[in-house]
């Protein structure tokens, strides 16, 4: 665990700005832990509090922004070269563009706040070519809202931010869990579909 002797004064705002980029990634790295901690040590003057808020919010624009890079240059002709393989068409591609298009704000937003969801949501909106103001204007808001308040807990909660964070990642976890089974769930119904579909398609 972190603790106010750990190596925060040898990271420094660097490896701070390093972890909040990596959290926005898929790199799986808790913020429920660093971001608590970063606010723990400013309210130990080791940090300022203006300075890692602000390295929260640039950190989570980079880090969002290389997996949107990711989506773009990887994703999109991944799938429309090897999708057929997974049974992803032409058509589900154009349905994933047409729904960032339409509720992309909106669900880059909500994706910030939720485990699981924030780590990976960048790589389709950017696989939807997401016009980039809204996607990073929506980025940036969620991901303040998120990390500054982590980090104003860690900060006002003081040498009690480990005990917190603990807690908040076991609801994390559990939140993430559930959308976890969610999602192979609608992956499943989505084979199902596509084979069924395919048999279909050859009796005919």
């Amino acid at each position: 665990s972190l603790k106010a002797g750990s190596p925060a004064r040898e990271v420094g705002y660097p490896g701070v700005f390093l972890l909040i980029t990596l959290e926005s990634t898929l790199v799986p790295i808790p913020s429920e832990l660093v971001m608590p901690f970063a606010g723990y040590m400013a309210s130990q003057g080791k940090f300022s509090l203006a300075v890692i808020l602000l390295i929260n919010s640039a950190g989570a624009l980079l880090g969002s922004g290389l997996c949107y890079w990711i989506g773009v240059v990887g994703g999109k002709p991944f799938l429309l070269n090897y999708g057929k393989y997974f049974l992803v068409r032409q058509h589900d591609i154009a349905r994933t563009e047409a729904f960032f298009a339409k509720h992309g704000k909106k669900t880059i937003l909500i994706g910030r706040f939720l485990p699981v969801i924030r780590h990976v949501i960048s790589v389709p909106a950017g696989i939807a070519r997401m016009p980039l103001p809204g996607f990073f204007l929506q980025t940036f808001v969620g991901s303040t809202i998120w990390g500054g308040t982590l980090i104003l807990l860690g900060y006002y909660i003081g040498a009690n931010w480990e005990a917190f964070a603990k807690t908040l990642k076991r609801v994390d976890l559990l939140i993430g869990a559930f959308l976890v089974l969610g999602l192979v769930a609608l992956g499943i119904r989505f084979m199902v579909r596509r084979r069924r579909e395919r048999l279909e398609k050859h009796a005919d």
